[in-house]
């Protein structure tokens, strides 16, 4: 007597190598319908589409990264084809796979797709974004912009123009300067001053300093308590660089690369009759 006959398990695909004679029959009769009088349901092997397709799953993942944004959500639908025929192929026969499970994975399909498009096309939104950025800023090269900052470039012919915004009245303000060793080399006293902006110059010629890098640092005096305030300067912008991470840079003379937004006032150039008119901008 046949024994396999007897076990059903014995018919189980998955119990037998995917090389085996009697496989293609096997899967067949699971998947076909009950009706084989129509020559065309018969026809289709699903097992042929996962033999095809099994050797190359390993390599779809890494294709999609490799080759572009725009062939991502297709091959998740791929991926979702294969893996539903790799079920249907290989399920037991004595406990099929719920119809509902299909249902479900189908929609989660679905929508790892979408958010999948959704990605792309933030990412085009930003691209496009960003070169826009990149075209308006460029209109700043030659105007005067004002930002935040503690570390300047000074020399002999070196006319720097700063502010000060205080938030309250002092005593006293002065500006102090200090070389590449910490050392103080210089000092500007602007005396007593009220809440609001307070606009200072920083004259090469007149501090006697040699060309290079300072450390500017703006003191405050009230009472006996002693303090600092931040420090603004201005000056005019030379280039406008794109840096990764960073973003758009400003290169402004006498400060150095500054961030576009920290940009708290832009100015128009003399030419265009900007010489006492400023316009305070928020970038």
């Amino acid at each position: 007597m046949n024994l396999a006959a007897l076990n059903p398990m014995s018919t189980y695909p998955g119990n037998r190598l995917p090389g085996s004679p009697n496989m293609l029959s096997q899967v067949n009769s699971m998947v076909a319908p009950a009706s084989t009088s129509s020559p065309q349901s018969a026809t289709p092997p699903p097992t042929a589409a996962v033999t095809e397709s099994t050797p190359e799953e390993p390599e779809d993942p890494s294709d999609g990264s490799d080759s572009g944004e725009s062939t991502a959500p297709p091959q998740v639908a791929n991926v979702f084809v294969e893996l539903m025929l790799a079920q249907l192929t290989y399920q037991d026969p004595t406990n099929p796979v719920d119809s509902t499970e299909f249902v479900t994975q189908m929609a989660m399909f679905a929508q790892v797709t979408s958010m999948e498009y959704m990605r792309m096309t933030m990412n085009a939104l930003y691209a496009v974004e960003e070169n826009n950025l990149v075209v308006s800023t460029e209109q700043l090269i030659g105007n005067t912009v004002t930002a935040p900052d503690d570390s300047v470039t000074l020399g002999p012919d070196t006319l720097l123009e700063g502010e000060l915004v205080l938030d309250k009245d002092y005593d006293n303000v002065s500006i102090r300067i200090y070389d590449e060793f910490d050392a103080e080399v210089g000092t500007v006293t602007l005396g007593p001053q009220t809440a609001g902006e307070v606009s200072f110059t920083l004259d090469g010629n007149v501090l006697g300093l040699p060309a290079g890098e300072y450390r500017i640092e703006a003191e405050t005096v009230i009472g006996d308590e002693i303090g600092t305030t931040p420090t603004y300067f201005s000056g005019v912008v030379n280039s406008v660089t794109l840096k990764g991470q960073e973003g758009l840079m400003l290169d402004v003379e006498g400060v150095g690369m500054v961030p576009l937004f920290d940009i708290s006032k832009i100015s128009a150039p003399p030419t265009q009759g900007g010489d006492d008119t400023t316009e305070d901008t928020k970038l």
